[in-house]
């Protein structure tokens, strides 16, 4: 009996053999896709932060909920205004990025990448290669902590100071 004929004869084995190519061929697509669009979601973070968009940036960020000074947990609304608030002093004290760019993100599975920050620091300019780890977050990822930048810029964006 020749291997077409088996083949013909055995439907389960041909229906698992097509379930292996299909999974093969998209898996990689799948992966690929999310690594964009984590991509996408790190600039549109760091853009809506240069350009003043703090409401739209926050949706990225999963932001420590706790108030240091009066050690009280914060909900999401509090979150967000002791988010934005600090982001505001930071660029009143001549602290703000300027520009975000060359983006690379490592992992999928479990995400972290790099960006490339330059950072204004009362009108002299810093370049940062920044590390960042993502946390899942219902069905996406959010931005979960930033390194190697100056503790200042990294507890105010992200609200801890380095995360291990």
């Amino acid at each position: 009996m020749n291997l077409y004929k088996r083949l013909r004869d055995n439907k389960k084995i041909v229906s698992v053999l097509i379930l292996i190519a299909v999974f093969a061929v998209g898996y990689p697509i799948v992966k690929s896709s999310e690594k964009e669009t984590l991509k996408y979601k790190t600039e549109q973070f760091f853009n809506n932060i240069i350009e003043e968009k703090y409401e739209d940036a926050f949706v990225f960020v999963d932001y420590d909920g706790i108030d240091k000074e009066n050690s009280v947990i914060l909900n999401e609304d509090n979150k967000r205004g002791n988010w934005i608030r600090k982001l505001k002093q930071q660029r009143a004290k001549g602290i703000r990025i300027e520009r975000c760019k060359e983006v690379k993100i490592d992992n999928v599975d479990y995400p972290y990448g790099t960006v490339k920050l330059v950072v204004n620091k009362n009108g002299v300019q810093e370049e940062y290669i920044v590390n960042i780890k993502y946390t899942r977050n219902k069905d996406s990822y959010k931005i979960r902590n930033i390194s190697k930048i100056d503790d200042e810029i990294q507890e105010t964006i992200c609200g801890r100071i380095n995360e291990s």
